[in-house]
């Protein structure tokens, strides 16, 4: 039996949210076809610890908090991961943020200790990620701004297995800005269907 634990990040309401529905169908899919597997799902916006960014008022003690040794905990204790991220500003969500920063600490989750090259150790090598993530405009639009490319980066620094992200893009595009979330899915549903099937 395998774990999977899903991070929604969208500021977007549940019900108005594209990228909280394609990773909810995505689910369905996976526990379908995985019927044996526990799924965790963790809606970053509903954790306190995250309602705060990293700055100089905390950057003392925020590194120490006992709610990062939780996150990194739950990690390491997962097979898979999914996160949904919408971008919003040409960035990841805030909130996202937040837990990258709470969970990417030295020596927990990636070390140089042990590197012959001088390069990091990713430590969350138990990990096969999926990424889900969406975005207004076309993916060739706006090429500085990959938001789910600076995530496959990042998991790939932290030694996950990190597979080739869904990515739902030009959604705010003039053919597309009227569709529901139900038929903006429709768009992607058999390549989310596969992934979810293969994850």
């Amino acid at each position: 039996m395998a774990k999977l634990l899903c991070l929604i990040s969208s500021p977007i309401r549940e019900e108005l949210s594209i990228s909280t529905y394609a990773t909810n169908q995505f689910l369905d899919i996976y526990k379908k076809n995985h019927p044996q597997d526990e799924v965790i799902l963790l809606d970053l916006n509903k954790e306190k610890e995250l309602q705060n960014p990293m700055q100089a008022s905390n950057m003392a003690t925020y590194l120490q908090e006992e709610k990062n040794d939780e996150y990194i905990n739950l990690l390491k204790s997962v097979d898979k991961l999914v996160i949904a991220a919408p971008m919003i500003n040409f960035n990841i969500p805030v909130i996202l943020k937040n837990f990258l920063d709470r969970i990417c600490i030295a020596n927990k989750t990636f070390s140089y200790k042990y590197s012959k090259k001088g390069d990091a150790i990713g430590l969350l090598d138990n990990l096969k990620v999926q990424i889900i993530a969406t975005q207004g405009a076309p993916i060739d639009w706006y090429q500085w701004s990959s938001h789910f490319k600076y995530l496959e980066g990042l998991w790939n620094f932290l030694g996950a297995k990190v597979l080739p992200s869904i990515v739902i893009a030009g959604v705010k595009i003039a053919e597309n800005i009227k569709k529901t979330k139900e038929e903006i899915y429709t768009m992607y549903e058999k390549e989310i269907t596969k992934k979810a099937i293969e994850f």
